[in-house]
């Protein structure tokens, strides 16, 4: 079995955040730093990365994850306009981290954008002993063509008073796609590197990376149905565990047969941003509940920890790092980390198998932007997502299941915070999970994002299937074969328009359809603080569901929540002007939640 460990490292004024997989014994061949991908198709293959490293673990490797600064978890700006330079520094940094632990023989693997961005860093790295470019994408100015066109065709158009360049689950400065525009793999870079060329056969045939094949003259893997895994078409993303064993293969028969001991940093905290008038945020790793899930927490900046200067008062050094509350591994005691059972928190749910992050990166910023105003917040990983339970050789976890329920239960117990001062947020099946929670008594507000699936008690077939049998986050895709129109399909629009309904409604509590109301009493009736948010799609599902008919109903029986709605937008958050919407959204329902209890005077004003 593997060890492994979250930590930051890197400058302290950006840290990246990485995970480190290590033999058994702390011993290993060498070390080999895994170079994602960006935007959709870092969470789409997020799993997958990591079942890697586990392979190579296993093999007696290190083996290094991380986020790019401005990416993921790690510190920084998505939309920075030193984006791209900010990644290949962190490649530098992560090898750089690997060669320091004690390991000689370094091997860089990049995933589709990673390989370009490790290809394009590798001159500032020093010697890589091996290189794997795994599904690589060539050319930035190739990339950015494909990704605004399906961009465009997926989730429409933006805003053109608003200069930033968007691709499928992030966004870019003008300045930050020029760059990646300008980025090529040149094959000389990588001269006297051994290397793995691992590509699709359809790629193989491009002229682009026929001619890089030439130039490398290196070891070839053909990718088949590769793209279920990198582009799927389902909610869920298979991991070809074929592949990753026979490039885990080809990096260990390279690696030389002594081990080293090695030494990775394990630092659980760290300061990720600063208010805007230069105070500390701080961020941890916890573990949550018996199945220890994996999460981030980002710390509220509380007033009594500064003087009037915003000078921290106790328990900080000079450079903003925690100097007491935390063990020596730096992970919490209690004092400063963990809130206090009065302190404000906002806990994030996850969107189906992506990991943590919220649409297009959204649950970490609005953290960061909540801690200035005094809110604490957790984003967690379920058993089977992202960084919680094993990836390699593990079965699929089903999107809707009783151990999914109970994960949701035990990370807010874990929290150990008072259902008053909790607000649970989630977008889809996140959504779901937070409306179930707060029906149990754990938490007294909740924040639903486009919500649609609206039973209080979910059929048998939904705690089952992977792809289940209703409404969800849609796939970012090829275009979906034609299928057959079932019955029941034919008769639901004539039954939305002509069924009285009481008989509607009747038929969304047995869960034959999703009536808004349904959720909205059960609710009501638990006295849950309840905002629904929706995009302008989400919107329109809500209407056809007869959810304005219901909401009239509750109205006249007390309900006061708040359904907010935008006039673009689509479910899965990650169209920009729609998931501005949601920031706005969700941050002015959380801070008049709370109010303001910031330590910051610009936030102050923010908040007025």
């Amino acid at each position: 079995m593997d060890v492994r460990h979250a930590s930051w490292f890197g400058d302290p004024a950006s840290p990246i955040l990485g995970h480190v997989h290590l033999p058994a014994d702390r011993r290993a061949r060498g070390a080999v730093v895994l170079c994602p991908p960006l935007g959709k198709e870092h969470l789409d293959t997020y799993r997958g990365v990591k079942a890697l490293a586990e392979q190579l673990a296993e093999r007696g490797l290190a083996a290094v994850r991380f986020d790019y600064t401005g990416t993921g978890d790690s510190a920084g700006d998505q939309d920075s306009p030193d984006a791209v330079a900010a990644w290949q520094r962190s490649v530098v940094t992560a090898v750089e981290t690997a060669r320091a632990s004690g390991a000689e023989h370094i091997t860089v693997v990049g995933l589709r954008a990673g390989a370009l961005i490790a290809a394009t860093a590798l001159p500032k790295c020093g010697r890589a002993d091996a290189v794997v470019l795994w599904d690589p994408i060539v050319s930035g100015r190739a990339m950015l063509r494909e990704q605004r066109a399906l961009y465009r065709l997926a989730l429409g158009a933006d805003d053109p008073e608003d200069p930033r360049v968007s691709i499928v689950g992030g966004v870019l400065a003008p300045e930050a796609a020029d760059a990646l525009g300008a980025l090529k793999i040149d094959p000389r870079s990588l001269n006297g590197t051994r290397t793995l060329l691992a590509t699709r056969p359809t790629a193989r045939e491009t002229a682009a990376v026929s001619a890089l094949a030439t130039a490398l003259g290196g070891d070839e893997l053909s990718l088949d149905a590769h793209e279920s895994f990198v582009t799927p078409s389902t909610l869920h993303s298979a991991i070809p565990i074929e592949q990753l064993t026979r490039i885990a293969d080809w990096v260990v028969a390279g690696a030389p047969a002594a081990t080293r001991e090695v030494h990775f940093p394990e630092c659980g905290r760290a300061v990720v941003a600063t208010t805007d008038s230069g105070l500390p945020i701080h961020e941890s790793v916890e573990y949550l509940g018996p199945n220890e899930m994996f999460a981030l927490r980002t710390h509220g900046v509380a007033p009594e920890w500064f003087d009037t200067e915003g000078f921290a008062t106790e328990g900080f050094d000079t450079e903003g790092f925690a100097t007491e509350g935390f063990d020596t591994e730096g992970f919490d005691t209690g004092r400063f980390g963990a809130p206090r059972r009065s302190t404000p928190t906002v806990l994030f749910f996850g969107t189906a198998y992506e990991h943590r992050l919220g649409p297009s990166r959204l649950w970490v910023e609005l953290a960061r932007e909540f801690a200035a105003h005094g809110i604490s917040t957790i984003r967690f990983d379920r058993t089977g997502v992202g960084d919680t339970g094993t990836a390699h050789g593990a079965t699929p976890t089903p999107l809707y299941s009783d151990d999914s329920d109970r994960d949701a239960l035990d990370a807010v117990a874990a929290l150990g915070i008072d259902p008053q001062d909790l607000v649970v947020i989630g977008l889809c099946s996140g959504a779901w999970y937070s409306s179930w929670v707060a029906l149990r008594g754990a938490a007294h507000s909740a924040v639903l994002v486009n919500v649609i699936l609206w039973c209080t008690h979910r059929r048998k077939s939904l705690r089952a299937d992977l792809g289940p049998n209703a409404p969800d986050v849609p796939a970012i895709a090829a275009p979906a074969e034609p299928q057959t129109i079932s019955l029941r399909a034919r008769i639901k629009p004539w039954a939305q328009k002509y069924l009285p309904y009481p008989l509607w409604l009747l038929l969304g509590r047995i869960g034959v359809t999703q009536v808004p109301e349904v959720g909205l009493e059960a609710l009501r009736r638990a006295g849950v603080s309840t905002t629904v948010v929706l995009s302008a799609e989400d919107h329109r599902w809500f209407l056809t569901q007869r959810g304005e008919e219901g909401l009239r109903r509750l109205r006249r029986r007390g309900f006061t929540g708040d359904i907010l709605t935008s006039e673009v937008g689509e479910h899965s958050g990650r169209q920009r002007d729609g998931r501005e919407f949601l920031r706005t959204a969700v941050t002015s329902t959380v801070l008049s939640r709370f109010g303001s209890r910031t330590a910051d005077p610009a936030a102050d004003e923010y908040v007025s």
